[in-house]
Parts: C-alpha cells; structure tokens; sequence
C-alpha cells in the first residue's frame, strides 16, 4: 500500500486534504517511513482517483484540485519511490508486478510510469527482475480489452523505450512487436506485444548481456557472459514447430516456448576482459547490432 500510495501522489492522481506543504511534508515523511520501516507516518485518509459525473465527464472540482497539486508534491513523492527502490527493490518489482496485473486500467496506467521511475534510477537494481516486470507490461495489454489496450499502449510503449535504453539485454521490433529481454539467469524470452504473449525462450549459459533483433524482425541475436555464447534464434517458431516441441514436454509448460538456436558460437576466451567490474557497466561496452538481414556483430 505504500508503494502504490507513492505512485498516486507522483502521478498527480491522490486527492490529499491540505495545503501543498502538507502534502510534501507527507510524502517526504511516506519515504523516511518506508525506509525506516515507519510506513504509518503517513494517514492514509486519501481517496485516490478523479470522481466523474453521471454522463462520465470528470468533475470540474475533481480537476480542480488535481490541478493543484504542487511540483513539491511530485518530486516528494518520486523521490519516496526512489528510496524505498533502493532499499528494498525485490518488494517494489512485486508491487508493480501486482499493479500491471490489477484489474483497474487506472492502476496499470501508474504501474507503467512507475517502471519508468525506476528503471531511470536503479536499473542495475531492477536487473535481476527484469523478466517479471516485462512479463508483467507486456500482460498489461490484453487484446481483448480494446478500449483499455489504447489507453495503455502508449505508457507501454514509453515504458518498452525506457528499458531498451536502460539495458543492452532488452530490444523492441516496432514493425513485428517483438520484444526480447535476456536475463540474469541465461534466460532470453521474446514476447509478441499484439497478442500480449510470450512467444519464445532460448535457454543460455550465463548471464545475458546483450540482445537485438533482426532489420525484419525475424530473428534475434543474444550474447551470454558466462559461456560466451552468441546465438542465432527464432523470436516466432511457427505453430508446427511448437507442437512437436509440446509432444517432447506434455507436462512442462515452460518447456513449451523453448527453442533452440539456429546458429551459436563461442566467442574465444581472449576477447573478454575478466574484471570486478560491475555488470551493467560490463554490459555497456558489449553491444550487437545487424549491419543486414543476416550478418550481426558484436563489438565488445
């Protein structure tokens, strides 16, 4: 509840009694709370949302007092978001994870542009969650909610860009709506953002550092520390194909999106620097990129 407290007031959304003061004051104090596990500093007598009339325009004093909240607010608020993301980033991935899944598309609205705020400032934290929170924004938009699919699509979209600046292991194929994020745990999964479905998964050894997709969308490279491996791969195995694989592993669902590389190789010992260096850091000198249709090259 506090976390999502947090995301109302920095989206403008939390309709608090009293003077802008009061309510940073508040929001500060939600912040120093959560980290010194003190969260019932803040009352929490606030009804989050706008009210609408009966014709479903919104109230005109609703907007009023939206309006009103102060910038001091905001950054109290976000700056809370931030300092419980630090201290305790497992119990944030979570919420939002929980948040992109709630039923309300008000909710999955502010999850989305809470991913943003966190990625921005503890991206190495958020790391090892990466395939949650993905999993997470990609289930945000059902296609069958159609109304509610446009109103998120474009938080979803700013959310997707955010993570493929933030990480080199996270690529988006806007024509395809392919989206491929490698993993802490040598997973590398490509999800298909129309259909709001994980389509694949290619099982590496080691951390993945660095993930791209093809110029047409129909193949994904991914580059693991560990083994130093490079593969080739399928973000979309065709529905034979899934088939077959399903008949190897009838009660495994996991193993159901598993396919294997159709090109690897292992990129010689010599050509990595081995250092204590910190991952993320690592991963910003390793980058692949498509110079056609089917050359990829990896520059570490």
């Amino acid at each position: 509840m506090v976390i999502r407290r947090l995301v109302g007031i920095m989206l403008r959304i939390t309709e608090d009694q009293g003077e802008d003061g009061g309510r940073a004051d508040r929001a500060e104090a939600l912040g120093r709370g959560a980290v010194l596990g003190r969260a019932a500093l803040v009352p929490s007598s606030s009804a989050p949302g706008t009210r609408r009339s009966s014709d479903g325009r919104a109230n005109k004093a609703s907007d009023a007092r939206m309006g009103s909240v102060s910038f001091a607010v905001v950054g109290a608020a976000k700056s809370g978001l931030q300092r419980i993301s630090a201290l305790d980033m497992p119990v944030v991935s979570a919420t939002l994870c929980s948040m992109l899944c709630d039923p309300s598309v008000d909710e999955r609205w502010r999850a989305l542009h809470a991913v943003g705020v966190v990625v921005q400032a503890h991206a190495a934290l958020l790391h090892e969650h990466l395939e949650a929170v993905t999993s997470a924004i990609v289930g945000s938009l059902s296609p069958k909610r159609a109304t509610e699919r446009r109103r998120l699509v474009g938080a979803a979209g700013t959310c997707v860009r955010v993570l493929e600046r933030s990480y080199a292991c996270v690529s988006f194929h806007a024509e395809t709506q392919t989206l491929a994020v490698g993993c802490t745990n040598g997973r590398c999964v490509a999800f298909d953002l129309r259909t709001n479905t994980r389509t694949s998964v290619l099982d590496m050894h080691g951390l993945v550092a660095a993930v791209a997709i093809s110029p047409l969308g129909n193949l994904v490279a991914s580059f693991a520390l560990g083994s130093r491996e490079l593969c080739v791969w399928d973000p979309q195995p065709s529905a034979l194909a899934m088939f077959a694989k399903s008949l190897f592993w009838p009660t495994d669902a996991e193993a159901h999106g598993s396919v294997a590389p159709t090109k690897s190789m292992t990129i010689p010992d010599g050509f990595l620097v081995h250092s204590d260096v910190p991952v993320l850091s690592v991963m910003r000198t390793i980058k692949l990129s498509w110079t056609g249709d089917s050359t990829v090259l990896l520059q570490i």
